[in-house]
This record gives structure tokens, sequence and C-alpha cells, in this order.
């Protein structure tokens, strides 16, 4: 066609073929011509304006001052004729379009990633992830327990995508399996660096019938009732309280089992140590029968100290059992055959106090014989003299 001869009516016809067409749903990339009142004036390559209205600028506040002329972002077509000739376009709605996509593929990879908690809402919390809101229940924020949802609000979180639909939009996000996954690992650590026979300051998480349970750093251990104190306790309470800190020592950790054994009692304030300080083999003393069993009876020698009489050290008969003899409560001499200190056992015998006895009772009878004689000869003697 001749340049030279075009008709107003071929101009026209050039400039709308050189336009570009746009159809609802379109995406196109949109340079900023002016910020108005009402909306953001744009150049998307058509002959008519397309505008940006507030609201469909961005999911978060956005001032006005922060959108300059000569800004470029995509947009989502949503009206090609607002009546007034303009076309209504969507750059949040743009953002959903690509950003829907990206997600799709977080959520077929299983990808971890953070997002920032915005809101609490019934049930969970609100994050945007893409522009995109996403939903994360209360159970499924970390691996513990959440009371106040609003203490995440602000707060940084790992996360994946656990639920998706494109169609509606909806996003459920997770952080529990993560936090769960970094509370093994940390613990993992933390147990491998516990160390046999060292003490640690913990805090007393549980008390159950037969023990406390102490966290030492990420890491429980149990401390037996009867590692829990010197005296005898029906239960933990009688002596501690969830809360309390108590310093203990390692004593057993089993690796394959991940459990850890404790002692909060202090060996060097062991009383039975106390107690049989003083104690030599062969020291003869006074004690309380406190138990008989068929091989012996046990004589409490002090509060935290007993031993242990044989039945063939209580008399010199023969007897079938303890009780034959001897009777509960019953005080009684005995002298010492046996000191384990290393194994806290000593034996005592009452046979071995007899026999010194009767040897100092034979003794004084021949000192006393002795005496008698000697007595007699000089008698005998005075009246030999008398009667010369």
């Amino acid at each position: 066609m001749d340049e030279n001869n075009l008709t107003m009516a071929d101009f026209m016809d050039q400039i709308d073929k050189s336009m570009i067409r746009i159809r609802k749903g379109d995406i196109k990339t949109a340079t900023v011509v002016s910020v108005e009142d009402a909306g953001i004036i744009t150049n998307i390559g058509t002959h008519a304006d397309a505008i940006v209205p507030w609201n469909e600028y961005s999911y978060e506040e956005v001032a006005k001052e922060d959108v300059q002329a000569g800004d470029t972002f995509d947009v989502l077509v949503i009206n090609t004729d607002d009546g007034e000739g303009n076309i209504i376009v969507s750059k949040k709605r743009a953002e959903s379009e690509v950003a829907l996509e990206n997600i799709e593929e977080l959520y077929k990879a299983h990808t971890h990633f953070n997002v920032k908690v915005k809101e609490v809402v019934k049930g969970g919390v609100i994050a945007m992830l893409q522009g995109m809101r996403a939903f994360i229940p209360g159970s499924q924020l970390t691996d513990t327990y959440v009371e106040d949802l609003s203490d995440f609000v602000g707060k940084q979180i790992e996360v994946e995508i656990i639920e998706f639909n494109a169609k509606n939009k909806k996003i459920v996000l997770s952080g529990k399996e993560i936090a769960k996954a970094k509370t093994a690992e940390l613990k993992k650590e933390r147990f491998n660096s516990i160390v046999e026979g060292e003490k640690y300051t913990g805090t007393i998480t549980k008390l159950m019938p037969y023990g406390a349970f102490v966290n030492i750093g990420g890491v429980e251990g149990l401390v037996h009732n009867t590692d829990l104190s010197w005296t005898r306790i029906k239960h933990p309470s009688d002596v501690v309280k969830e809360g309390d800190q108590l310093q203990v020592t390692v004593m057993n950790i089993d690796t394959e089992k991940g459990k850890i054994a404790l002692r909060a009692k202090d060996v060097a304030m062991d009383p039975w140590y106390l107690e049989t300080a003083n104690l030599e083999k062969g020291q003869v003393l006074k004690g309380k029968v406190v138990k008989m069993m068929s091989f012996g009876a046990f004589v409490s020698l002090s509060d935290h100290v007993e031993g242990l009489v044989h039945i063939s050290q209580i008399t010199e008969r023969r007897i079938s059992k303890p009780e034959e003899a001897l009777e509960l409560g019953q005080e009684v001499k005995v002298k010492i055959t046996q000191l384990d200190k290393a194994n806290k056992k000593i034996g005592l015998s009452m046979t071995e106090v007899e026999e010194e006895v009767d040897a100092s009772m034979m003794a004084y009878m021949a000192e006393d014989e002795d005496s008698i004689s000697t007595m007699g000869d000089v008698l005998g003697n005075a009246f030999k003299d008398l009667f010369k």
C-alpha cells in the first residue's frame, strides 16, 4: 500500500493493528504513568489507559509515595472497559497467578521455607506466602502445645505446605514436623554430649510415683526415688516439685534406648559412710533387730546402717529360723566380723560376743580360785601357830 495515498481510515486501521489485543485474564507488563488518588495510571501497550485501583495493587498496605512514575510490574486484566474507556488491571492478582505456580512447585517438592505470622484467626494463624494468604492451624505451628497463638504474631517460622488447592487458592502450612526434627537433632547432639559421672543442673519437668524426670539442657533423665533422697520416700513430691532446679550426677547412659539415669544424692554426704566412719572389724556394739529372714536377722546399728547376723551366728544352739532365738525390736550385742564399705555390707555375730563373755568369766573365776586358795593357806598357818 502506498503510504502517500493512505486515507484516515487506513491510518486508524494500522494504529489499531499495532496495538496489543487484550482479553480478560491476560497478564501484561505495566509501566506507571502517574499516581492518582483513585489508583495508579499505567500503560500496558494499548490505546487506553490501564488503571490499577489501590485495593488491587498489593495484599500489604502501601503508601502512595512508594509508587513512582516509571515503575514497572506485571498486572492481570480484570476488565477491558470500565464504561469510560479504561482498562482495569490488578497487580496483586497477577502476582497471585505467578505465585500459585511457584507455590505448587514448593508443595510438590516438599520444600521448607520461612514465613512471617501476620495475624491470629479462629483455629490458627495467617501468614503471607508470595502475596497469598496461607493458613497455619494452631496444632501445626510447632511440636509443642501453644497456649497463646498471639505469641507467634510477627515471628518468622520455618514451614512446609501440607495442603494446596490452586482453584480455591487454599494453602495450609505446617511447622510441626520441621520443629520436631530440629528438636530430635538437638536432643541427639545434647545426648551425645552428656558424660557419665559428670554433674549437671537441670529442671524437674515431671513427677512419677517411681521418680522425677529432669531436663538437663534439652535431654530428660530419670532420678529414681532411691537416688532422690537419703531418707526413704513414698513419692518424689515428698522432697521436690515440678519446676525445681536440681543438681544431678549422670549415673548411666543407655544410647540404644535413649535413656539417662541420674542421681540427686551427693555421695560425699551418704549417711551410711558418715555413720560407719569410726566402725572397725572386731568392734562390739549394741543394736536392735529390725528384720528377720530365713538366713538370718538384720540388726540396726544406727539410723542408716544395718548389719546381718547369719543364722549360724545368732546362738550356739541349732535353730531353723531366727524367730526361735530373737524378736523384732530386741536389743542385742553384736560383734563386727565383716566390714565391706565398698559394697555397704556389714557382717555381725552374736555368738562371738558370747564367747568373749564366757572367756572373760572363766578368767575371772580362775582369779577368784587363786585368791581363795591363798586365803586358806594363810588361815591354816595361823591356826597351827595358835595351838603349838
